[in-house]
């Protein structure tokens, strides 16, 4: 009772503040649109000349955190699939390993959508969060003409445990190279099953100034997610009949767990060339850039704790440092440093190819409990050498990049190599594109696999190198009436690190291979549209990494426009399917997911009931989550012993302004 108290306590708070910020955020925008309009136009076609950009009032890209390679970014303003947005998990990936809630942690069940380990500073306990994580390179920065904003709100659920997501976003140019965003969002789902409820604000601030030979950006981002930890429902043979989902016992009721994270990132550029005419309009000059020599800084912290105010007895096996509660802690601290140098692609006809050196800098500082209730810190350097080599422009299009960890963690070395490959082929009025990727790496385990101590699991390993490599490739004919794709890949991993029925890292012997087979085929005839996406994975060791063999995403709706296509209206039914396997379990007091071989997971079609309506600048959905719940058994589960929640109402909107 204490726990839920003070949830309340934080939930008002944040809220206020939240609602605060948005507020100014609003006045900003309205103050900024009663200034008068500069003039936008020729600015935009200059920078658009120089950059390759489009004209649109609104134009918005992601950077690379390396190097700030710029990739352009659609702004959310789709008019069909908007209900997605009510489960994150479900939308990056058509299958997923999710303890349910909205907030709480997952990890894909297609390995190719898994995020492998990182060459250079992996922190574990961030991995199942990356779904709502906001890093630099997933920040968008914008180039508009006038303000843009955008307010999200999306609810549902039962009276006193639904959940609640606010989003909104301010993007504003001071002049046509300076410009300045944030992203702020706040979540809270009080969770359909006893003490599951999450607590999450995360958000960015960013900016960008884009000269002719110095640019600069800049992004400072803030993760802060907290959960209550129910280790679970006791017993699955109570779901359904009468008793509602809150009052199923679970396995945990005085846990819970907090992840924070702060980060500042900011890359500079300089430009060496010079000015010649332009051939396009010979009365008029243009700066051409030969070289760029780049810095790239970024800082962040990272913390997990884990707390049980009064210790669930029979649930962990011990308790090493205290019988009556727990205060867990580990942190990561990662200073990055990059130096790189550039020869750019077209400033000549011969310059077919962008040329980049690289050296990477990276000091790490790794926090844990030791033996004796003690913080105990371990300090390392990390340094790498790599280039790069790509071609960005035309319709054939590659880059490779290889990365030498030089001195790495235990002072073990490591490296990447990497690839991908894109072209188009022109079928009569339509056009085939064939894409290619791979790599071959091999990557130190991360420091907390090696070490950690806490209350209830202790380790103390010494892991050698993972290695991995993987080839997939791709062919598709987009159309607007009969559009599919087709791809198949294979992964190979030797000394794969993973976490076994006790929950405790093990390093695996075999050598481990997935083979993978993709295809999409979407029709589209008069007001009706079918979409479909099917993987078919095999796994050689499905001891060590378990995967369903089938998955598959369906999606059959109408879809028509009105009033002169001011106003769209779409309903349909999707459902989402994988095979039964012995998918991971999830353990509260390291956050991680573990195997388990006790009990299979799928074979249960999650269909969703929805209604997207679109007119001009606002779209709003209605959906009906879970809507085989009604008709069938109660075996919605994505991880063992967590079910996803079951069937419900939910609702969102989206409010885009330009002005």
């Amino acid at each position: 009772m204490k726990i839920n108290a003070y949830l309340c306590n934080v939930k008002d708070n944040y809220l206020y503040h939240l609602l605060t910020l948005l507020f100014c955020l609003g006045m900003v925008q309205m103050a900024a649109a009663q200034q008068p309009e500069r003039d936008a136009d020729d600015d935009t076609r200059e920078t658009a000349k120089r950059r390759e950009l489009p004209t649109e009032t609104v134009y918005a890209w992601q950077v690379d955190e390396m190097f700030a390679d710029e990739t352009p970014a659609v702004i959310d303003t789709s008019t069909v699939n908007y209900h997605e947005d009510t489960a994150p998990a479900h939308k990056r990936t058509i299958a997923s390993e999710w303890l349910g809630n909205r907030g709480l942690p997952d990890q894909s069940a297609i390995f190719r959508d898994r995020n492998p380990i990182a060459l250079k500073g992996d922190f574990l306990f961030r991995n199942n969060y990356t779904t709502y994580y906001k890093g630099a390179s997933e920040a968008l920065f914008y180039n508009t003409k006038i303000p843009y904003s955008n307010l999200t709100w999306n609810s549902g659920g039962y009276s006193d445990h639904y959940e609640d997501f606010l989003k909104g976003v301010l993007a504003v140019n001071a002049n046509k190279r300076l410009s300045f965003s944030a992203d702020i969002n706040w979540n809270y789902g009080r969770g359909a099953y006893y003490n599951q409820s999450t607590h999450d604000v995360f958000g960015y601030l960013n900016g960008s100034y884009r000269g002719e030979r110095y640019s600069v950006y800049f992004t400072a981002g803030l993760n802060n997610f907290k959960q209550y930890e129910n280790g679970g429902i006791a017993d699955a043979s109570t779901m359904g009949g009468d008793t509602r989902s809150y009052n199923l016992n679970v396995r945990l009721s005085n846990a819970w767990s907090v992840y924070r994270s702060f980060y500042f990132w900011v890359n500079q550029q300089y430009a060496l060339g010079r000015r010649e005419t332009d051939p396009d309009d010979t009365d008029e000059t243009r700066f051409v850039s030969m070289a760029t020599l780049g810095y790239t800084l970024k800082f962040e912290g990272s913390r997990r704790k884990y707390y049980e105010s009064a210790i669930t007895e029979g649930f962990y096996e011990q308790n090493l440092y205290n019988d009556k509660l727990t205060r867990d802690t580990v942190s990561n601290n990662l200073m990055r440093n990059i130096f790189y140098v550039s020869l750019n692609e077209g400033f000549r006809k011969w310059a077919i190819f962008n040329i980049r050196a690289f050296a990477e800098v990276d000091v790490e500082q790794n926090m844990c409990l030791t033996g004796d209730s003690l913080y105990g810190y371990h300090n390392q350097a990390l340094v790498s050498v790599g280039g790069e080599i790509a071609r960005r422009k035309g319709i054939t299009q590659f880059s490779a990049l290889a990365d030498v960890l030089l001195l790495g963690s235990e002072k073990q070395a490591g490296f990447e190599v990497k690839g991908d490959f894109s072209t188009k082929i022109r079928l009569r009025k339509d056009s085939m594109y064939i894409k290619a990727d791979g790599f071959v790496r091999s990557t130190n385990p991360s420091y907390f696999a090696n070490h950690y101590y806490s209350n209830h699991f202790a380790w103390d390993n010494r892991f050698s190198n993972t290695w991995a490599a993987r080839g997939y490739g791709e062919i598709g004919i987009p159309n607007r009436i009969c559009d599919f794709s087709l791809g198949a890949g294979w992964d190979g991993v030797k000394q794969l690190v993973y976490f076994n029925e006790q929950a405790l890292p093990t390093q695996s012997d075999a050598f481990v291979q997935v083979i993978s087979a993709n295809a999409k085929f979407n029709l589209s005839v008069w007001w009706l549209h079918w979409e479909n996406k099917v993987c078919y994975q095999y796994t050689s060791h499905p001891d060590v990494l378990p995967l369903p063999q089938l998955s598959l995403y369906t999606n059959l709706y109408l879809r028509h426009s009105f009033i002169k296509k001011v106003l769209t209206l779409q309903l349909g039914v999707d459902c989402r399917y994988n095979t039964a396997y012995y998918a991971n379990t999830y353990m509260p007091a390291t956050g991680v997911f573990y195997r388990q071989s006790d009990e299979l997971v799928g074979n249960y079609p999650l269909m969703n009931l929805y209604l997207n309506i679109h007119v001009k600048h606002f779209r709003v959905y209605l959906m009906y989550y879970n809507l085989s719940s009604a008709f069938m058994k109660p075996t919605y589960f994505a991880v063992a012993g967590y079910p996803l929640n079951p069937g419900m109402f939910k609702f969102g909107l989206s409010w885009n302004f330009f002005n």
